[in-house]
């Protein structure tokens, strides 16, 4: 594994990261043509997550800090994302706390790892899916907030099914 900070993969993580705050301001902007906006920003972000570690495999350019900040950004993107969605109401409240109580359990697991000098281990198969079901979940709450189209609930069902697999999946690692 390289050291190298500045990347193109590590690059395309940190700029997910910032597309969190263009889309905040347009989903509380109150301009209903503004969510599409945001929509076409998440897409963005989808794409750099999907890019930032193919281009680090291709390019040999897999970094410790790239290894930290792209779990980091799809916490923070789904995360704060979920907080807007929620104050909006279009999100119920027990999913965001689900999301980011998820969220914090991993990370302070991946401190306590790290104060014992350990790896934290990357993340699997089961919280990749989770992530990707989670954001799906944003993302059609953010072009669908009134659920005209009936397909929110079932995808917040099926978020809550990855969280418990996923949370449930992290638990037995982190206890090994």
């Amino acid at each position: 594994m390289k050291d190298r900070i500045w990347t193109l993969s590590n690059g395309l993580s940190l700029l997910r990261i910032l597309l969190v705050v263009p889309v905040g301001i347009l989903l509380v902007s109150g301009n209903p043509d503004d969510r599409l906006y945001a929509a076409g920003l998440i897409a963005i972000a989808v794409l750099t997550d999907f890019l930032d570690g193919l281009i680090a495999r291709m390019k040999n350019e897999v970094t410790l800090l790239g290894k930290i900040i792209d779990p980091v950004a799809d916490k923070v993107g789904i995360g704060a994302l979920a907080l807007i969605l929620t104050a909006q109401g279009t999100l119920p409240l027990w999913f965001t706390l689900a999301v980011v109580g998820r969220d914090l359990a991993i990370l302070a697991a991946a401190y306590i790892l790290s104060r014992k000098g350990e790896a934290m281990p990357q993340s699997n198969r089961t919280g990749k899916w989770a992530a990707g079901v989670m954001g799906m979940t944003v993302l059609i709450a953010v072009v669908d907030p009134a659920n005209g189209s009936g397909v929110l609930v079932p995808s917040i069902a099926a978020s809550a099914l990855m969280i418990a697999l996923s949370s449930i999946s992290y638990a037995k690692r982190f206890s090994r």
